[in-house]
């Protein structure tokens, strides 16, 4: 479990992010093959603009039909305004849609808060991993 908060400055833009890590686990440390997995919630921060970016890393579950090492987020401006959602994985593609619309859904969400639905435009390619050699 990582401590601390990382800070990258662009000089160009002066733009100032600020994000904690996730929870990377080790796994087969003993026995099996290795494997890692991150999970967790961040929350990425411009602190010149106000702008963030909460992004959410589903552990891994052997029950579960979602992806592996899957991601989904929410890029927001400082009033808290969707503009675009982000899914993908953490080591294959991410892509990104922008928010045309956004409402409140039922009592879906976790721990009784709403769940907000989000109607996007078409998904485009944020970033995709090269293969091997």
């Amino acid at each position: 479990m990582p401590l601390g908060t990382i800070h990258a400055i662009f000089e160009k833009s002066n733009n100032h992010y600020t994000w904690k890590k996730v929870t990377t686990t080790v796994h087969n440390i003993i026995v099996g093959k290795l494997w890692i997995d991150q999970s967790g919630e961040i929350d990425i921060v411009n602190h010149t603009t106000g702008d963030r970016c909460h992004l959410k890393f589903a552990p891994y579950s052997y029950f579960s039909r979602d992806v592996a090492r899957k991601v989904t987020g929410v890029v927001m401006d400082k009033a808290g305004k969707a503009h675009y959602v982000l899914s993908g994985t953490w080591d294959e593609k991410m892509e990104f849609s922008r928010v045309m619309q956004s409402s409140r859904g039922g009592e879906n969400g976790t721990e009784g808060k709403q769940k907000t639905v989000y109607q996007t435009l078409k998904a485009r390619e944020l970033w995709k991993r090269n293969p091997l050699p």
